[in-house]
């Protein structure tokens, strides 16, 4: 089995991505402002990941990290067991079809997605919004290989 990884962002004040293998599976962040004093630096967490639907994720506060770490992880272990491989699979080609998506804007295809086939650098027409024709041209158009 694999075990679970925390990266720090540097996006925002203090917020953990939670890891599992190449799936993030949750969020640890300190809420850095609120309107009401009290609760300026709570820490959120959540544990879920897309394409699952909301309800289905598990979501809470805490005073400190080490208190929302130990509620993640409570969670995590009624949370991992409900889980398919089929649900991890759909996450990584959630996030394998956002990155080709970009892929094909940075190439000057931005207005093209959404529109029908497109022709390919090598000749051949494939639907973007079909993930294996668009895998097996991605690195055609933009030069570069898959998901980078």
């Amino acid at each position: 089995m694999q075990e679970l990884t925390r990266r720090r962002t540097d996006d925002r004040f203090e917020t953990w991505e939670i890891w599992y293998g190449d799936v993030q599976v949750g969020t640890i962040v300190q809420q850095d402002w609120d309107p009401n004093p009290e609760r300026s630096g709570i820490w959120k967490w959540s544990c879920g990941f897309y394409p699952l639907h909301r309800d289905q994720c598990v979501r809470g506060e805490a005073l400190d990290f080490e208190t929302a770490r130990t509620a993640f992880d409570a969670a995590w272990n009624v949370f991992l067991p409900k889980r398919t491989e089929a649900e991890f699979e759909a996450s990584r080609r959630q996030k394998q079809w956002t990155a080709n998506k970009y892929a094909l804007w940075d190439a000057g295809y931005r207005n093209r997605l959404g529109r029908g086939p497109i022709q390919c650098a090598c000749g051949a027409m494939f639907n973007p919004g079909v993930h294996e024709e668009t895998m097996a041209h991605i690195e055609h158009i933009t030069g570069r290989p898959p998901g980078t």
